[in-house]
């Protein structure tokens, strides 16, 4: 095909503004589908994943295609679960353009402002469907008003034949034609006049949309303030310039259970949204100078695309989807890996639709097709031709916001588990899964609680491994307040055969806070042999591992070996450990010791109207408030210091706080001493689960 007779679209928005649903109406109404697939009753082509069946929500995004008019059009339905938001930003990222589905009854939802403003960033034309506009309470008009309080300029194309119960159709306002559609969902129908209550309205809304797509282009809009009637063919014109430069957003209306106004929507993304050329030449990076390259979204340009997506296919093996920039893919080929340095020789090509996958002889700008086979190549790389070699940047995927330790059920799936999870993370690249060196769990860390829990069923159901999760232990240090010179300790042992000797004597003082563990040998005369110095430091670093106090590791500490006895017969380097890790705990504990908590540094971005609930909140979990300043469409950017034990869960809170419409990312700062007050219990706390876990 032309590229101009090629497509692309992103279906983004609101979960259960039925952004599934009305992809399902289009793929039926073009033929690309027997039957009307349907959420509710799991029969969807898109939601076929039994996590998505069972939740009843989009988990990961679908692919798949249809053609329309001598359009091929590829379609990308996306979550619109606020757990799985970075999977929608990465397929946004691959999408010459974005379908926002809004709910007519409930119209901006916490996901709305999130969404949004990934669509903006990413510079996407984009046009707006008012779904739903059967239900009770369904409101056109209140849904457009909504509309402009996202900073949008939304310009009606369609306008509601009926409302609620009654809704039953659409009057299109570029060709100011009504149609009807029948009841049974098949998408069918029947042209009528312009129902006679509407007319002075559509008449208002038309002049609206001409005024719109005059003002895109200088020619029209001479011929409009002449008075000149444009052309349905100059309107059209006009609307697609304008919406590719986003200087507006259309808006459409329907019903995508009922399948009502499928068919006129699908006109419109035929005729408005732009293709490969119309979005222009892409830009790149050259790998080697990371200066800017120009690809062209042309067949015979050199190959060049995103891998936006990874599938392990249990019978196909692992399937990379691939957004196509420019130039031609054929099967069994090689491609170079731009980020990883490698040539990577991939088998066949596919269409995915749904689960299905359709093989295809070749591939071109702004199809996005299956490649099968690549060994190395992971999501978010650029495949390109050796000779032409170009990096795409990618999304900036956000930092997971809550982590769980988890270990298996069944002991024999202690070694599994590390390899499921790494394949898992394959295919999601949001997930972050890492060994914590101190506390020696593992641990796994995703968007929120749906999605490890969504992880957590996939591990069972593809690799029959079950797996237990509990709150990460918390890795605490313990430290000393105070100096404590001229700590002496003799060991001294005698059995049958040899005995052991060994006598320390140490200077223990406190360091700065991070310092670690310094170690000063100031020896002098003859007490201590020297060749048993590297013994009694050993024996330190041991008694680094477990403190006095809890069983922590020991930090900001600084030892000072000066003085000590030995025996020429008695002594010994396991002697001199010994002393040394004895020495060391009873200074430590003579030196007020004490307990340090992890402290992160975390940025919240909430809206104005959270900002006391918010702050109060922090407050009452030992949190300071560092600053506050404006962010973007009217939000506010809190940064604070806060004690990680405290905000373990804390997205499950903030979502509470905020309607689901804040969003945070965290990092550990520093250290700092745990208030007396909390101090006893917390050491009981410690040791009791200590206690546990040696049983």
């Amino acid at each position: 095909m032309e590229n101009e007779n090629i497509k692309n679209i992103a279906i983004a928005g609101n979960n259960g503004s039925g952004k599934t649903s009305l992809a399902e109406a289009v793929l039926f109404t073009a033929k690309a589908t027997k039957r009307l697939g349907r959420v509710d009753d799991g029969s969807s082509c898109l939601d076929f994943e039994p996590e998505e069946i069972k939740r009843r929500i989009s988990i990961s995004a679908a692919l798949h295609n249809l053609t329309w008019k001598k359009t091929r059009v590829f379609i990308i339905d996306t979550p619109g679960e606020d757990n799985f938001l970075p999977e929608t930003k990465m397929a946004l990222r691959v999408a010459d353009n974005a379908l926002y589905v809004m709910d007519a009854v409930d119209p901006l939802k916490p996901q709305t402002e999130k969404t949004w403003r990934m669509i903006k960033e990413l510079g996407l034309p984009a046009m707006i469907f008012i779904n739903k506009m059967d239900k009770e309470r369904a409101d056109f008009k209140r849904a457009v008003d909504t509309i402009k309080t996202l900073g949008i300029r939304p310009v009606p194309l369609f306008m509601p034949i009926g409302a609620q119960e009654g809704f039953k159709g659409i009057v299109d306002l570029i060709q100011m034609k009504a149609f009807v559609f029948a009841p049974d969902g098949s998408g069918k129908a029947t042209q009528i006049d312009i129902p006679p209550d509407l007319e002075d309205e559509a008449g208002v809304l038309r002049g609206n949309l001409i005024e719109y797509a005059a003002e895109s282009e200088d020619s029209l809009l001479e011929k409009f303030l002449e008075g000149v009637e444009l052309s349905p063919e100059e309107i059209i014109s006009g609307l697609m310039k304008g919406v590719s430069e986003g200087g507006f957003v259309p808006v459409a209306c329907g019903s995508a259970i009922k399948n009502i106004a499928s068919p006129n929507l699908l006109d419109l993304i035929v005729n408005l949204m732009p293709g490969p050329q119309a979005r222009g030449d892409v830009k790149g990076l050259n790998p080697n100078t990371r200066s800017e390259i120009i690809m062209k979204p042309l067949h015979d340009s050199p190959v060049s695309g995103i891998v936006f997506k990874t599938l392990i296919d249990p019978y196909a093996g692992r399937l990379s989807i691939l957004r196509i920039y420019s130039g031609t893919i054929k099967p069994d080929g090689v491609l170079y890996n731009s980020i990883r340095e490698v040539d990577e020789r991939y088998g066949q090509i596919f269409l995915l639709e749904g689960k299905a996958q359709k093989p295809v002889e070749q591939a071109t700008p702004g199809e996005i097709i299956a490649i099968t086979k690549l060994k190395e190549t992971a999501t978010g790389d650029t495949l390109c031709t050796r000779a032409n070699p170009v990096i795409y940047p990618f999304v900036d995927i956000q930092p997971p916001v809550l982590t769980y330790a988890i270990r298996p059920k069944t002991r024999g799936d202690e070694e599994k588990i590390t390899q499921v999870l790494a394949r898992l993370k394959e295919e999601d690249p949001t997930l972050a899964i890492q060994r914590d060196q101190q506390t020696g769990e593992l641990l796994i860390a995703g968007n929120g609680q749906i999605h490890i829990d969504v992880t957590i069923e996939k591990m069972e159901r593809k690799f029959g491994v079950q797996v237990e999760l509990a709150l990460p232990k918390i890795p605490y240090h313990e430290t000393i307040k105070a100096a404590q010179k001229g700590v002496i300790y003799r060991h001294k042992k005698q059995t049958g055969g040899a005995g052991q000797f060994a006598e320390v004597h140490f200077d223990i003082t406190p360091l700065s806070r991070g310092a670690g563990f310094e170690f000063e040998e100031a020896l002098v005369g003859m007490n201590v042999p020297r060749n048993f110095v590297p013994a009694v430091e050993k024996g330190l670093h041991e008694a680094l591992q477990s403190g006095p106090l809890a069983g922590l590791p020991v930090v900001d500490i600084k030892v000072r070996f000066y003085d000590g006895k030995s025996h020429e017969v008695d002594s010994s380097e396991t002697a001199f450990k010994i002393a040394a890790i004895q020495c060391f705990r009873k200074g430590v504990l003579d030196a007020k010791p004490t307990i340090l908590e992890p402290i992160v540094k975390m940025t919240i971005e909430i809206p104005d109207n959270a900002v006391g609930d918010v702050i109060g909140d922090l407050n009452s979990r030992r949190g300071r408030v560092m600053g506050m300043e404006p962010g973007q469409d009217g939000r506010q950017v809190i940064t604070a210091l806060v004690p990680m034990a405290e905000v373990q869960r804390y997205v499950l809170d903030l979502n509470a706080l905020t309607a689901g419409r804040g969003t945070f990312s965290m990092e550990i700062s520093h250290y700092e001493e745990v208030p007396g007050n909390l101090l006893d219990k917390l050491i009981a706390k410690i040791n009791e689960e200590r206690g546990k876990g040696e049983k």
